[in-house]
């Protein structure tokens, strides 16, 4: 899965700078959304779910139900919190 939503959606490392979007970390669960070209949490990986940085947890399950065929719900995604961060927070998708 992992692999799959990087093909689709690329890839950024926490702590990296990255464009305006919402953020999927398939670790966490959680999203993460940037109004203006800004660094990632220091979380693990992020997928750029969407060039958009309104998206609603509803709306970015469905993304992620049409990408990868699978049955998230809004209720499965949160927003990131400070609780999010990872001491190790790895170098790529193979660290989980």
């Amino acid at each position: 899965m992992m692999d799959l939503a990087e093909l689709l959606w690329n890839r950024y490392n926490g702590g990296q700078q990255a464009p305006i979007g919402t953020y999927v970390n398939f670790r966490t669960l959680e999203y993460y959304q940037q109004a203006s070209d800004g660094v990632l949490p220091q979380d693990g990986t992020f997928n750029l779910l969407s060039t958009t940085a309104t998206l609603t947890a509803t709306q970015i399950a469905t993304a992620v139900n049409t990408g990868l065929g699978t049955s998230y719900s809004a209720g499965n995604f949160h927003a990131h919190t400070s609780g999010d961060v990872s001491s190790a927070p790895g170098q790529a998708s193979n660290d989980a």
